[in-house]
């Protein structure tokens, strides 16, 4: 291990490689888009439409090994990450999804070395060559259709298991990176132009191999669509597999790509199993708005301005985020979170503001993002200033969250040291003009109160009272409010009058309100008075009505 020691003796322990490799280790993946490039630039593809991935998951799990290395473990160690792995996505979902999967007993043997699957594109100095990535999915596949008398159509996922390391932990570039081949592109255009005709398409233009992995024929001749063949090495820890499966559920990584295409940083950092989070213990949830994508939560859309209640996503309560669209392309994605559950490793409870665009696929170095994490206090914690470039975005973002009380605090360990972080600051205004703020962050029953203006105005909160010859009514007001308190008419032989009595409640400072009060209790009087005095100067007054009946809870 590595230590790197920064302002007031705060150290952060890495591996022997720099960040830039640590963050390559476990959550980074692979992520291949092999599709022609002319073909893809002619639409416009919406990567961020919800598309629900539940119930059971019928995963096919594989172990490989090559001729060089062998596979040193085992069915039943294989079969315990898998479990676990099943766990997280039946936690995170609610229960709405799970991995329904079947290992295949046998270690299948490819016919080369590791190093020839494994090692970097000419010129390149990590990575895997692209060609010999798809040779290593194509042989594994080829191998399941016509030697292991597995039916996979029946299977919606695939994961493969391999001998020996994974480069992203052991930095040797004969080493297979783990990452997973996703086939949402190859969706949406299915969806589009049908499975057939794509089929013969990529065949015909030399994408062949692309077919073989991911596209098969059903025994009555229908087409049916892999959704992922990920890729991990059968040293990585659990939360390699569970980051790679999210990918399979066509989730897109969260942190920022740099142009060659490795990372450059994170974006939404700790916050989410897609960037940082896989490395915290325990491993951090699929964060909001993931989980929205996928079907598992639900969110409100605003339209008008008021105060709305969600709840934290380690319970099921719903809803769990509110959705603040912004044009076409983009809206504000809002959802709270507290260390509980598979959140328990977080630095601390608050709301999370994410900028999203529904026509990104992911964060690149100097291009609009696909998700923007809002930091709630920029500039902190202290000790980020020292660390490297790729490094400060990740530390800035543990106290980003937004929270309604200004003394919270708390010392978070991790492998990133220990920080002391205050959150601050309960509401932001937007480019937009939106305005946001938490009202109350309820950290024992993970509730969160949220204010939004799409005006902008800030609202304090009043509370009028309205006296009826019934009963007294006590409500509260937020922002500029007009009301009928009551309309009475008072006559007089032939003579009839209606008088509307009306009171508007604003935003002012105690003392106007207090005038407010007064100015209502004297409107109130003198309709009292010039109805007492017209009667009594000619009739009797009738007798008193009996009194209302009570109500408990008015």
């Amino acid at each position: 291990m590595q230590e790197i020691r920064i302002v007031g003796g705060v150290t952060i322990e890495l591996r022997k490689t720099k960040y830039l490799t640590l963050v390559f280790s476990i959550i980074l993946c692979l992520t291949l888009f092999i599709f022609p490039v002319s073909y893809a630039q002619e639409e416009k593809i919406e990567w961020n439409r919800p598309i629900h991935f539940l119930g059971g998951q019928h995963t096919l799990v594989l172990m490989v090994d090559f001729t060089d290395v062998k596979f040193s473990s085992s069915i039943q160690k294989v079969e315990q990450i898998v479990k676990i792995v099943d766990n997280f996505i039946r936690t995170s979902s609610y229960g709405k999804a799970w991995l329904d999967y079947y290992i295949y007993p046998k270690v299948i043997t490819l016919s080369k070395p590791m190093s020839y699957y494994g090692t970097p594109q000419a010129g390149a100095q990590r990575g895997d060559d692209d060609s010999r990535t798809l040779e290593f999915k194509a042989e594994v596949i080829r191998f399941v259709k016509e030697k292991s008398g597995i039916d996979i159509t029946k299977f919606t996922h695939i994961i493969i298991v391999h001998a020996g390391g994974d480069e992203a932990v052991s930095s040797s570039p004969n080493d297979i990176w783990s990452h997973c081949m996703m086939s949402k592109a190859l969706y949406f255009f299915i969806e589009k132009y049908g499975f057939d005709t794509i089929e013969q398409y990529l065949r015909k233009e030399g994408y062949g191999i692309l077919v073989d992995i991911l596209m098969h024929k059903k025994p009555d001749g229908e087409g049916h669509l892999l959704a992922g063949v990920e890729t991990v090495a059968e040293i990585d820890m659990p939360s390699v597999m569970m980051h790679e499966f999210t990918h399979s559920l066509w989730i897109f990584d969260h942190y920022v790509y740099a142009k060659d295409g490795y990372s450059a940083g994170s974006e939404v950092g700790v916050w989410t199993n897609m960037d940082f989070g896989p490395f915290l213990d325990p491993p951090v949830d699929i964060d909001g708005w993931s989980k929205y994508l996928l079907g598992w939560v639900n969110a409100i859309e605003i339209e008008d301005d008021g105060e709305y209640v969600i709840h934290t996503l380690d319970k099921p309560d719903e809803p769990h985020a509110l959705i603040i669209p912004v044009n076409d392309e983009e809206y504000y994605f809002i959802h709270a979170r507290r260390p509980a559950g598979q959140d328990a490793a977080l630095p601390g409870p608050g709301v999370l503001l994410f900028k999203v665009n529904k026509y990104r696929s992911r964060n690149v170095e100097g291009e609009p993002f696909m998700v923007s994490l809002f930091d709630a206090n920029p500039e902190t914690p202290p000790e980020c200033g020292s660390l490297k470039k790729t490094a400060v975005r990740l530390c800035e973002g543990l106290d980003a969250p937004y929270y309604d009380e200004n003394q919270y605090s708390g010392v978070w360990g991790s492998r990133l040291g220990r920080f002391e972080i205050n959150l601050l600051n309960s509401e932001t205004v937007t480019d937009e003009g939106y305005y946001i703020k938490v009202t109350e962050f309820d950290q024992v029953n993970g509730v969160a109160k949220i204010y939004v203006s799409l005006s902008g105005e800030r609202t304090e909160t009043t509370t009028e009272t309205t006296v009826t010859s019934e009963t007294t009514i006590t409500k509260t007001v937020t922002g500029s409010y007009t009301e009928t308190l009551y309309t009475t008419t008072i006559s007089y032989e032939t003579i009839e009058k209606t008088v509307v009595v009306t009171v508007t409640v604003k935003q002012s400072p105690p003392t106007e309100n207090v005038t407010d009060y007064i100015s209502i209790i004297l409107i109130i009087v003198a309709v009292l008075v010039v109805f007492t005095l017209i009667i009594r100067g000619r009739r009797p007054p009738p007798p008193p009505p009996p009194p209302a009946p009570y109500y408990a809870g008015v």
